[in-house]
């Protein structure tokens, strides 16, 4: 039986000094009690009570070991009032982390409303990679973060905001749109298809390894038989289409990416197709550590201001 038991049974027995009594206030049997009390000094090697006095009285090895037990009690009194303390203050707080381009498109609008609605929460916002999100969620750093991959460790909840459309940009000088017979279409609309195999040998800004969007750039030329020609490499998808906008070279984005604070004007904007385009972005934390208030309150708000767009 757990130690803790045993402890308020000694506790019940010296406060009432009588073992039918002590029971009652426990909520069990006498026996059930007197069985366990037996059980105890078993195990410790010594009577804790004299069961022959009426009350029943401390032994002086029990007595010993009665302080013992207070000094646990105190100490777990404390523990609990310092971490009630502590969850209290951290109901309050939330941390929340993604690639810039979701924090700018997604966790911004949620921030403004939360913050409306609850005036006294402490926000923090964190912009960083996938790997580092999932490592600042892992030591508490960050209480949730945005997530565009189904690939992430079983320590982590994910809770579904959206189903995402991907996109290419091809700079608007290249006369490679000429060929696709290009017109520029806005992040959301349905495009058409296109023979993307000219694209062969064209300059690609590519993605790092890891990235959400570094699979669905090899599912893209391994479909169309496209050997991209690389001399960039980013690990946001923001940096990717500013230097896309800037006719450095054709880039993926996700259909969040391209809600951002962008002159388009500088470039063709294509969907791709289902099979490469569809993707969905996650709102996930770490399933073993505390989730304060304010984290569950952001969540449910993030996921009810994308619903409204």
């Amino acid at each position: 039986m757990n130690k803790r038991v045993y402890h308020k049974y000694v506790l019940e027995i010296n406060e009432y000094g009588n073992l039918t009594k002590a029971a009652a206030a426990l909520g069990i049997s006498q026996p059930a009690l007197s069985s366990g009390l037996t059980n105890l000094e078993n195990e410790l090697g010594f009577k804790i009570f004299n069961r022959k006095n009426v009350p029943i009285k401390l032994t002086p090895e029990g007595e010993i070991y009665y302080e013992y037990i207070k000094r646990l009690q105190i100490l777990s009194d404390d523990f609990k009032e310092r971490l009630d303390s502590y969850r209290e203050k951290s109901n309050c707080r939330v941390a929340v982390g993604g690639p810039v381009a979701y924090v700018e498109s997604m966790v911004v609008d949620a921030v403004a409303r939360i913050s409306e609605e609850h005036p006294d929460y402490e926000i923090t916002i964190k912009c960083s990679p996938l790997a580092e999100l999932m490592e600042m969620a892992s030591k508490g750093e960050i209480n949730c973060f945005i997530c565009t991959s189904d690939e992430i460790a079983d320590s982590f909840a994910k809770e579904l905001i959206e189903h995402e459309r991907v996109y290419l940009c091809i700079p608007s000088d290249n006369p490679v749109n000429d060929s696709l017979k290009a017109f520029q279409i806005a992040p959301g609309q349905e495009g058409t298809l296109f023979d993307f195999s000219v694209l062969n040998g064209e300059e690609f800004i590519f993605m790092e390894e890891g990235q959400p969007l570094y699979k669905q750039m090899n599912r893209f030329f391994e479909e169309y038989g496209i050997v991209p020609n690389s001399k960039v490499s980013v690990n946001q998808v923001s940096t990717a289409v500013n230097l896309s906008i800037r006719g450095k070279g054709i880039c993926f984005a996700s259909e969040e990416s391209l809600r951002g604070n962008y002159d388009l004007s500088g470039v063709c904007v294509y969907a791709l197709p289902d099979t490469i385009s569809g993707r969905s972005i996650y709102v996930a934390y770490d399933k073993e550590l505390f989730l304060p208030v304010a984290c569950r309150d952001f969540i449910d708000c993030l996921i009810q201001v994308h619903k409204e767009k």
